[in-house]
């Protein structure tokens, strides 16, 4: 019974910390989650419950945000991510997703550097060909499951305010999470019957964790919201390249 104690407490704090702090990035809830999750269940299991507690993270941030939904980002990038999405979860089942992985690492450490830098070099797709980022975003999620990052830093391309930006990522996660939960759920749906009051723990302090980060945002800039994402992607990015993700 204490080790049943032990981790439910360590799931909610680790869930609520982790709601604050992805509130600003506008990813990494599933990639901290997932190692946390597995040190108590298998693997398929913590893939599964890490992602219903995505989905409902993002959901109250589009609860709170819902007012702040730029459409014209919606139709231009979430329509694609998802088309993307579809087709990297099948072409997974034939790609070595090990090199990719690194690929994608290189990409963002790069990417997060030069843009941190003072006088950095800056790197932005003509309006008319950005549907590319949606795109490969969806493509990189299907086939190593990490797809926030790069759409945060295409989304950065936009100039959105801070509410907008939030909103619209959590909107196009959720998106892709509709189409890969009902998946997961036809094979692993005692599992969620099992663990129905933990995760509803989970849930709950997901939730009361993007309330939490929600009242942080307005004191802070956009300048060092920008950054905290771009610190965020270069932190996944060294993690993929050392394989430690």
């Amino acid at each position: 019974m204490e080790g049943v104690f032990s981790q439910y407490i360590i799931l909610i704090l680790v869930t609520l910390v982790t709601s604050v702090i992805t509130l600003f990035t506008g990813f990494g809830v599933g990639t901290i989650m997932m190692p946390v999750m597995a040190l108590f269940f298998d693997v398929k299991v913590a893939i599964f419950l890490t992602a219903i507690v995505h989905f409902f993270n993002n959901m109250s941030r589009l609860a709170l945000y819902r007012s702040e939904i730029n459409w014209r980002i919606i139709q231009r990038f979430g329509i694609v991510s998802l088309i993307g999405a579809i087709i990297g979860s099948y072409a997974q089942i034939y790609i070595d997703s090990d090199w990719l992985k690194v690929g994608v690492g290189l990409f963002l450490t790069t990417y997060a550097l030069l843009s941190l830098i003072p006088n950095n070099i800056k790197f932005k797709l003509p309006s008319n060909v950005d549907f590319i980022g949606g795109f490969l975003s969806g493509l990189i999620g299907g086939l190593i499951g990490n797809q926030g990052a790069i759409r945060s830093l295409y989304l950065l391309n936009y100039g959105l305010e801070k509410k907008e930006l939030i909103v619209s990522s959590a909107l196009i996660a959720i998106i892709i999470d509709s189409t890969r939960i009902p998946v997961y759920a036809y094979t692993n749906l005692h599992y969620l019957q099992e663990n129905i009051v933990l995760l509803s723990l989970i849930v709950l302090s997901a939730i009361l964790g993007t309330v939490a980060g929600s009242r942080i945002l307005p004191k802070v800039s956009y300048d060092l919201f920008k950054n905290i994402i771009l610190v965020g992607v270069l932190v996944l990015g060294v993690l993929m390249v050392l394989g430690i993700i």
